[in-house]
């Protein structure tokens, strides 16, 4: 017989360090959700997402069923971060559009600098410049096939390109503080009705470090300013925003305000007179507010207007 072959030894298995449960997030998250009230555990469990991905905020937005518009549920804030929340009270989806088609193919968006986003996303880049967000990044979350939410994470500090494994991570994690939402929605809804509360009647604007609440009926008129935009409130107070008109335009609405010009929004309900000269020109006096002039081709949605309010 001839020589039987050598057998080669497998090498070794490396020793691996196994991560105790108790330590590994994923756990703490759980232990989070199911300790704490139901009311605030996802708020809480957005906050151990924090130190993970390195993010300056860590947000939750739920999306109605016709994904017309959205409203940030919950969201944890670094020290020193000026939160959303207090500005999302029912956005139009047409801010998040350009992300927003990709999410509901199931993919998650990582904007690593978004001062790379495309012309199409330039009201959704004036937003972030205006939240202070040097990059974003979000994942889908799904419902019988449905995108119902959107777990993201921004950095106010720093160009960052989180990696697809993390936001993948990050996608499960979301699923699960989603879950821990839909409980909290469901047990408000068993709990004894209470009247509903009113439809969001104001935003916030800001002042340097501070948000000021603006009613809507307190806004005259708002107005380009460059890439940002200026806020007249009756009394005179005027604010400089870091908002473009077409954010405003997604938030603003539509029976109360009406873009008249490509610089400025008006609310009707300051409007006094509307002026038109010989040569076609329109113009539009409002209370506490200089001569708003009318563009051309906003002619016929001043004309609609007209035929419904009387002014003098």
């Amino acid at each position: 017989m001839g020589k039987p072959a050598s057998l080669k030894k497998s090498p070794a298995p490396k020793s691996v360090a196994i991560q105790p449960l108790s330590e590994s997030l994923l756990y703490r998250v759980a232990q989070c959700l199911l300790a704490a009230p139901v009311k605030t555990a996802p708020a809480e469990a957005l906050a151990l997402l924090a130190p993970r991905f390195e993010a300056d905020r860590v947000w939750l937005i739920r999306l109605d069923e016709g994904l017309q518009n959205f409203w940030v549920s919950y969201e944890w804030c670094a020290e020193g971060v000026l939160p959303c929340l207090p500005d999302m009270p029912g956005v139009p989806t047409a801010l998040i559009a350009h992300p927003l088609r990709s999410f509901t193919k199931g993919q998650i968006v990582i904007l690593d600098d978004i001062e790379k986003l495309p012309p199409d996303a330039q009201p959704l880049k004036e937003e972030m410049r205006r939240e202070g967000n040097f990059a974003t990044a979000g994942a889908p979350i799904f419902r019988d096939g449905r995108l119902v939410a959107l777990i993201g994470l921004d950095d106010t500090r720093k160009v960052h390109a989180w990696t697809p494994e993390e936001m993948e991570e990050l996608r499960l994690l979301g699923d699960l503080i989603f879950t821990a939402a839909e409980r909290a929605i469901e047990a408000a809804s068993a709990a004894p009705a209470d009247p509903p509360p009113p439809e969001p009647n104001g935003c916030y604007v800001r002042t340097g470090n501070c948000h000021v609440q603006a009613r809507w009926n307190e806004i005259i008129l708002i107005s380009a300013d460059g890439d940002h935009s200026r806020v007249r409130l009756e009394g005179g107070r005027e604010f400089f925003e870091l908002k473009a008109l077409s954010a405003w335009e997604a938030m603003l609405p539509a029976n109360r305000f009406t873009r008249v010009h490509r610089s400025h929004i008006i609310n009707w309900s300051h409007v006094r007179r509307l002026l038109r000269t010989s040569g076609g020109r329109w113009t539009l006096e409002a209370a506490h507010a200089p001569p708003v002039p009318v563009g051309r081709s906003y002619q016929a949605e001043v004309r609609k207007h007209i035929n419904l309010r009387a002014i003098s």
